[in-house]
């Protein structure tokens, strides 16, 4: 008998241990995915959330009457939310708020369940399952449902309230959070300050900053954002390829806005990043001297530079599309067509305003009798605000029955359309069918149109090559008036 009870004892021993070690096991999983959180590595802290539910699964499936039952079972919705398999997770949650007593633990299930309720578009509910964990006695926890109350006051456009939830949190999440919060409610300067304290805390997370100086630039200029860039890079600790990745960004920005020496000061200071690839800064400052060009002999350096960076390296792909598009528009052209065509390259995809006005007026100086002529004349208008009242002069004595003329005016007619037709043919772009030629055309969006293609890595995220081509526009992307001669010139 006394051996039989030794045998038992040992066995109860062992058991206790097992579920002990596989309990222990499961916290440590969670605790090092609260660390990766913390650091901003979302994709690995899911990873380690899962292994700490299948671990906690197991306490609670083989010992589920055991002292740390309910600390598993808890734990296994709560990794489940926090991995984002809602799905899974619903059952352990709803289990665990109906069965669990312990405060602590209800509020951990309760944050679970808002957790879920948010990744399934149902901030109502989030914010009743955190009624509880907002006035709980535990800061942890109260900072955990201030985040998640402030992402459901964000679902519901409540910015305002969502920034106050944000501010009572020290999440780590929260105070980007906050800064997204702020952006949306219309508050860039306070925004601004908030990245301040991200910079000044060394708190870099990539993605996050790439999000919040696109909206802080959105929402307060391009100028607001680059001060923030400035302020990060000089105060927290960005690894090389992510500061160049910023600054390359910064320059776009720039560049979308018409600051071609801003744009190019960020990409020299990006090809200078210690330790750094320069070559898409490099390709990027070369895509600003084509901007800049006037002439198709502006051209022939950018393309020898993009050849070399062609050779290999960061960059060589990107290099090889500009290179062979500014080779393209480089051309010398072997008819109107071909020329109107360059004219539009060098606009919508080049960017290259004084360019493609040049060669807009170079095809109506050299084809005058050519459909194309007063149609370019127009199209350069824009693009050579300088040159305005001469290229009227020339419309109005040259071109004054041109329906590109008397559409400029104001004055639509059949003639218009018939014209853009047979422009169409001669660009060989299908010609539309099934409807009559007057009600295919809207004059005053074809006269200077955007035709060209996009360049595939487009500097600027939702920036139309139109948008990069259009001249002098302030830091917000509105167009800066420009004063006119109060000459005719004779000539263009």
């Amino acid at each position: 008998m006394r051996r039989g009870a030794g045998l038992v004892a040992v066995a109860l021993t062992l058991s206790g241990c097992a579920y002990y070690n596989a309990m222990w096991s499961a916290e440590r999983s969670a605790g090092e995915a609260r660390r990766l959180e913390a650091r901003g590595r979302e994709a690995e802290a899911r990873t380690r959330w899962a292994l700490a539910a299948v671990k906690a699964e197991s306490v609670v499936t083989h010992h589920p009457r055991s002292r740390w039952a309910d600390d598993a079972l808890v734990l296994q919705g709560e990794a489940l939310a926090r991995a984002g398999s809602c799905r899974t997770a619903a059952a352990p949650i709803a289990k665990a708020l109906a069965a669990v007593t312990d405060e602590a633990l209800r509020e951990r299930a309760a944050l679970a369940a808002a957790d879920c309720a948010l990744l399934t578009g149902q901030p109502a509910d989030a914010e009743r399952a955190l009624a509880e964990a907002l006035a709980s006695n535990d800061a942890g926890r109260r900072s955990r449902a201030e985040y998640l109350a402030g992402r459901a006051s964000v679902s519901r456009s409540d910015y305002d309230g969502a920034v106050a939830h944000f501010r009572r949190s020290r999440e780590p999440a929260a105070l980007p959070a906050r800064a997204r919060a702020l952006l949306a409610a219309g508050q860039p300067e306070a925004a601004g300050a908030a990245l301040d304290t991200l910079a000044a805390e060394n708190r870099f997370n990539r993605d996050d900053w790439t999000q919040l100086l696109d909206g802080l630039a959105s929402a307060g200029g391009v100028a607001a954002a680059s001060t923030a860039l400035d302020r990060l890079l000089a105060r927290a600790r960005v690894p090389t390829a992510d500061g160049v990745a910023l600054l390359i960004a910064d320059g776009d920005r720039r560049l979308v806005r018409g600051d071609l020496d801003g744009a190019a000061g960020r990409y020299r200071q990006a090809a200078a990043m210690p330790a750094g690839d320069d070559g898409v800064a490099r390709v990027r400052g070369q895509r600003v001297l084509a901007a800049r060009a006037a002439t198709r002999d502006d051209l022939g350096p950018v393309v020898a530079e993009l050849t070399h960076i062609v050779g290999g390296g960061a960059g060589a792909a990107d290099a090889r599309t500009l290179r062979d598009l500014v080779s393209r528009v480089s051309a010398i052209p072997e008819s109107p067509g071909t020329g109107f065509r360059l004219a539009e390259l060098a606009r919508d995809s080049l960017g290259a305003p004084r360019l493609a006005g040049q060669l807009f007026l170079d095809l109506a100086t050299t084809d005058t009798g050519s459909i194309f002529a007063p149609k370019a004349l127009v199209a350069a208008l824009p693009l050579l605000p300088e040159r305005h009242d001469s290229i009227i002069d020339v419309l109005d004595r040259v071109y004054t029955a041109s329906p590109y003329t008397r559409a400029l005016r104001g004055d639509a007619s059949p003639a218009f359309a018939a014209a853009e037709d047979s422009l169409a043919r001669e660009l060989g772009v299908e010609v539309a069918r099934g409807a009559p030629a007057a009600a295919r055309t809207r004059p005053r969006d074809v006269l200077t149109g955007p035709r060209g293609p996009w360049l595939d890595d487009a500097p600027a995220r939702g920036a139309t090559p139109a948008a990069r081509a259009r001249p002098r526009v302030d830091e917000r992307g509105r167009r800066v008036p420009v004063e006119r001669p109060s000459e005719r010139p004779d000539r263009l």
